[in-house]
């Protein structure tokens, strides 16, 4: 292999990665903010101090504020793979890491 492919296999998992990264925090926050609202209510039925509560708020915000930006930003790198991966030579295209990128790019909803 040339090294134009090494150059292309080495963009690939980098892209790829990106986009696995992205892929797993947006779905973490997700997760981090249906707890955490489910943390407001019990704090809400269980009649707990105002504060608390607000506290709670607070941090269910700041978890409901990451998933825009991070949606954004998986957008961006979704799209920035699969534009990388439409111009590469087609002996990149044998490789494993086109195979992963094409995984991570049917992985994201």
């Amino acid at each position: 292999m040339g090294s134009d492919v090494q150059t292309e296999k080495r963009q690939l998992t980098i892209k790829t990665g990106v986009v696995q990264r992205l892929n797993k925090e947006l779905g973490l926050y997700k997760q981090e903010a249906d707890e955490q609202a489910v943390r407001v209510k019990d704090y809400v039925d269980q009649g707990r101090d105002e504060w608390d509560i607000r506290k709670q708020e607070e941090i269910l915000r700041d978890c409901e504020q990451m998933i825009p930006d991070t949606t954004r930003r998986l957008k961006d790198a979704t799209t920035e793979l699969h534009t990388y991966m439409t111009g590469v030579s087609e002996a990149a295209r044998q490789t494993d890491e086109w195979h992963k990128a094409d995984k991570a790019l049917a992985a994201v909803p």
